[in-house]
C-alpha cells in the first residue's frame, strides 16, 4: 500500500512540471492592461499603478519618503516595508538630463523579477527606474525594462515621459539583434547627441507613443516606428524606415514638422485619429555601411501623403510591460513592405555625392563626414515637403522632386550622366562645392521637359554667374528602368556604373589633357583618391566638368576671336571677307592652316560637335570630336 502510494506521489511530481508549464498563460493568452487596471496584474505592477488618465501617485504618499527625503547625494537604503519589502531600492543622485540641466534627484528602484539586482544597484533586465528630478515627490521620468525569454539581457525597453505627475508619451524598443543594446540615457531619458549613442547600427525597432488619458491607451506618433535593417548580417545596418505619425487632421501650414516638434503637447482630440504623413526609406547601395564606416546611407526617399494609422500586426503586447501594455507600431517585418507600396501624394529623392565642409553632422571620428542614422533624406529648400525633419547637408547632396501621386518606387539610369535618377521626376538639382577644402564651385540643374518621366535637360551654373555656362537637352535620355531590388540594384551600381563611369572620365579627361593641360584643385585631387569610391567618382566628375569647361572656354575664345571680330576689307572698297585675301597655291594650303574664319568656323563645328556627344553622355564620341580638334592643327 505504502509503495503503491509513494509510486503515484513520484509520477504525479514528475508529470507537475508540465502541467504547470502548459497551464502558465502565454501572452497572447493574456488580457492586455490598460492604465488603471495594474491591480489585475503582480506586486510591482501594483506598486507603480497609475489611474485611467494617467496620474502617478505622488511619490510622498510612500510609507519610506521620509526616509528618501533626508537622503544626502549618493545615499540609498533597501526599503523594508510594504509590497516592495527587500525588493525596491530608494536612492539620491546628482543627474543631468537631455538638456544638460543638473537635477538633485530621488530614484525609486524595483528590481521586478527579484533576481537580487538591488546589491548593485538595479540591472536592465526585468528592473524598473522611477525618477523624481526635483525631489518634491512627483514623478518626472520612469524607465523600464523587460526581459521576455528570462536570459538575463534586456528585449524591451520603455522611457516614459510624465508632465507635473501625469503620463505624456514614451520611447519603446526593441532589441531584435539580441546585442542588449537599446536607448542611451542621462538623467533617465534617451540622452547623448543623437541615437548615434543608441543603438542604430543593427537589426532594430524604436517608436514613440502618446498617451491617450480617455482610453487610458498608447496612440502612434512622431517617429512610429524608426526601423533599421541589417541586410548583410555584419552588425550594421544597410536600410532604414522612418515614420511620421500626426494627426489626420493637422495643418502642416500651421506645424509644418509635426512629428519632431509637437508630441510633447498635452492630450488633444484629433491625435485619436492618427495617420502616416511622411516616410523616409533609405539605403546603403554600395555596402559601405561597416565597423570601419558606419551608417553609410546613400540614397533616399521622403514620401509625403496621407494614410490612417492602420496596418495589420500594429498591436504590440509585451506582458512585461506596465499598462498601457500594447502599443501601435507598424511591425519591423512589415516596415520596408509598407514602404515599397505607400501612396506618395509626392516624392523627394535623395543621393548623397560627397561631405559637406560647412556642416558636421556625423558623430564620433566620422562627425565631418556627415553620416547620419535616420539616412538620407529632404531638405528645407525649394520644394516644402512636410515632417521632413533634420538635420541636412546641403552641398553635395543630388535633390529630385516629383508631384505626380506614386504607390511604388521606381527608378531608372541615365546613360547621359551615368546616374540613377527617380523615375519621374520633373526636376532636382545638385549644389557643387564646399568639400575636400574647396569652397563653392556651382550648380546642376535637372529638368524631364517632355513629361516622360525621365530627366532630358540639363543647366550647369558656377557661383556667383546669372547664366548657365552650359546646357545640354538630349532628345535620347538613354534610359534604363531598374527593378527595385536592392541586391539587384547593389550589384549593378557596384559592378557597372561606378567602374564604367570612371574609366569613361579618365578616357575624356587624357583627351582634353593632350591637347589644353589642367591643373586639378589639390583639395579635388585628393578627393579622387579617397573616401568611399562613389565619392571619388564624384570629384572625378567635377574635375573632369571643369577641365571640360576650361576647355571649351579657350578654344571658343580663339575661334570668336576671328569670327567675331570687326572685319575690314583690305581693298578698303566693298567688303568681301578674309578669305577673299589668302595668297593661295603654295603646299600646306594656307586655308587649312593659318587662323583664319575658315579654320576658326571649323573649330566652332568641332566645338559644337565636342558639347553635343559630352551634353548627351557619349564621351567615346566627345573624345573623337576632340582628336578632330587637335588635327585642325592650328589652335593651340
Amino acid at each position: 500500500m505504502r509503495k503503491g502510494w509513494m509510486s503515484a506521489f513520484l509520477l504525479f511530481a514528475a508529470i507537475l512540471p508540465a502541467v504547470v508549464f502548459l497551464a502558465a498563460p502565454s501572452p497572447a493568452q493574456q488580457k492586455s492592461l490598460k492604465a488603471g487596471e495594474d491591480a489585475q496584474g503582480p506586486w510591482w505592477m501594483k506598486e507603480t499603478a497609475m489611474t485611467r488618465d494617467g496620474i502617478f501617485p505622488a511619490l510622498k504618499d510612500k510609507p519610506w519618503w521620509p526616509k528618501a527625503a533626508a537622503l544626502k547625494t549618493g545615499e540609498s537604503f533597501i526599503v523594508q516595508e510594504g509590497p516592495g519589502k527587500g525588493r525596491e531600492l530608494v536612492r539620491a543622485e546628482r543627474i543631468m538630463d537631455r538638456s544638460g540641466k543638473e537635477h538633485d534627484a530621488i530614484v525609486w528602484v524595483i528590481d521586478d523579477d527579484e533576481d537580487g539586482s538591488l546589491k548593485q544597484g538595479g540591472d536592465k533586465d526585468s528592473d524598473c527606474y522611477v525618477a523624481d528630478w526635483e525631489r518634491d515627490g512627483v514623478i518626472d521620468r520612469l524607465v523600464d525594462y523587460q526581459d521576455l525569454d528570462k536570459n538575463n539581457v534586456p528585449d524591451e525597453m520603455d522611457i516614459r515621459y510624465f508632465t507635473n505627475g501625469r503620463l505624456n508619451n514614451a520611447w519603446f524598443g526593441e532589441d531584435l539583434d539580441h546585442d542588449g543594446v537599446m536607448w542611451s540615457l542621462r538623467g533617465y531619458e534617451y540622452s547623448g547627441e543623437s541615437y548615434f549613442e543608441s543603438d542604430p547600427y543593427g537589426d532594430n525597432i524604436f517608436n514613440m507613443g502618446k498617451f491617450n488619458p480617455v482610453e487610458g491607451t498608447w496612440v502612434p506618433i512622431s517617429e512610429c516606428p524608426f526601423a533599421f535593417y541589417d541586410t548583410d548580417k555584419d552588425g550594421y545596418a544597410e536600410e532604414v524606415v522612418r515614420v511620421s505619425a500626426v494627426p489626420l487632421s493637422y495643418d502642416p501650414a500651421k506645424d509644418p514638422d509635426y512629428a519632431n516638434s509637437a508630441f510633447g503637447r498635452a492630450w488633444e482630440e484629433p491625435m485619436a485619429r492618427m495617420g502616416v504623413v511622411n516616410i523616409r526609406y533609405s539605403f546603403d547601395i554600395d555596402n559601405g555601411s561597416n565597423k570601419e564606416r558606419p551608417l553609410h546611407y546613400d540614397y533616399g526617399f521622403n514620401l509625403v501623403g496621407k494614410a490612417p494609422y492602420d496596418y495589420a500586426g500594429m498591436y504590440h503586447f509585451n506582458p512585461l510591460r506596465r499598462p498601457p501594455q500594447t502599443t501601435v507600431v507598424i511591425p519591423w517585418k512589415t516596415m520596408r513592405a509598407v514602404a515599397d507600396a505607400y501612396q506618395a501624394r509626392e516624392t523627394g529623392f535623395t543621393w548623397h555625392e560627397n561631405f559637406d565642409d560647412t556642416t558636421a553632422i556625423g558623430f564620433a571620428d566620422y562627425k565631418a563626414e556627415d553620416w547620419r542614422w535616420e539616412g538620407v533624406f529632404w531638405v528645407w529648400e525649394r520644394r516644402f515637403m512636410e515632417n521632413t525633419g533634420g538635420p541636412n547637408q546641403k552641398w553635395n547632396v543630388r535633390r529630385e522632386w516629383m508631384s505626380k501621386p506614386a504607390a511604388s518606387r521606381e527608378l531608372y539610369y541615365s546613360d547621359v550622366d551615368k546616374r540613377i535618377h527617380l523615375f519621374g521626376a520633373e526636376e532636382g538639382w545638385l549644389q557643387i562645392g564646399d568639400f575636400s577644402g574647396l569652397g563653392p564651385i556651382g550648380e546642376i540643374r535637372m529638368y524631364d521637359t517632355d513629361g516622360n518621366g525621365y530627366f532630358d535637360r540639363w543647366e550647369t551654373y558656377r557661383s556667383g554667374d546669372g547664366l548657365p555656362v552650359r546646357i545640354a537637352t538630349v532628345r535620347d535620355e538613354k534610359a534604363r528602368r531598374l527593378e527595385f531590388n536592392q541586391a539587384k540594384l547593389s550589384a549593378f551600381y557596384v559592378g557597372e556604373v561606378l567602374p564604367k563611369a570612371k574609366a569613361a572620365n579618365e578616357k575624356l579627361i587624357a583627351e582634353m589633357t593632350a591637347l589644353r593641360p589642367f591643373a586639378v584643385p589639390d583639395g579635388l585631387k585628393t578627393a579622387m583618391t579617397t573616401g568611399p569610391e562613389n565619392y571619388r567618382r564624384y570629384a572625378q566628375d567635377v574635375a573632369r566638368e571643369l577641365q571640360y569647361q576650361d576647355f571649351q572656354d579657350y578654344f571658343s575664345r580663339q575661334a570668336n576671336a576671328i569670327l567675331m571680330a570687326d572685319s575690314k576689307d583690305k581693298s578698303g572698297k566693298e567688303f568681301a571677307g578674309d578669305l577673299r585675301w589668302l595668297k593661295r597655291g603654295a603646299t600646306p594650303d594656307v586655308l587649312e592652316t593659318t587662323a583664319n574664319t575658315h579654320t576658326a568656323w571649323l573649330l566652332a563645328l568641332r566645338l559644337k560637335d565636342l558639347d553635343t556627344a559630352y551634353g548627351g553622355g557619349d564621351f567615346d564620341a566627345a573624345a573623337a570630336a576632340i582628336q578632330e580638334i587637335g588635327k585642325l592643327g592650328v589652335f593651340k
